[in-house]
């Protein structure tokens, strides 16, 4: 099993335990200290939709940045981002993230840049 690219025990299915992704994901050492914000742009359906996300002390802010330092490419894999945010409603609970969770549910395609 895969989530975030991090390789999981066959065993666990699909009953990885949060934590220990969470655990994975602060053992990766991806600096990620140099990264104020995530900007995103989306289009979808012909709208056009620029995002800034700067809360550094949640799970979405860490494994958005850890996207962008590990990925090869700059836009969003829908499975990624799906794992992301299923994650995140459980870790984090402000409304901004929520607010990006739900967006994250979506078809629409992301383009992912730190500033």
């Amino acid at each position: 099993m895969f989530i975030l690219g991090f390789h999981f025990p066959a065993e666990l299915g699909n009953n990885v335990p949060d934590e220990a992704v969470v655990a994975k994901l602060d053992e990766s050492g991806v600096d990620v200290s140099g990264i104020n914000e995530i900007k995103m742009f989306t289009e979808y359906h012909g709208q056009n939709e620029e995002l800034s996300y700067t809360k550094k002390d949640t799970f979405m802010f860490k494994a958005l940045a850890h996207y962008i330092k590990t990925a090869e490419t700059d836009y969003m894999i829908y499975t990624n981002r799906y794992q992301i945010s299923e994650l995140s409603k459980r870790l984090d609970s402000d409304d901004e993230t929520m607010a990006l969770c739900k967006k994250f549910d979506s078809m629409a395609h992301f383009k992912i840049t730190a500033a």
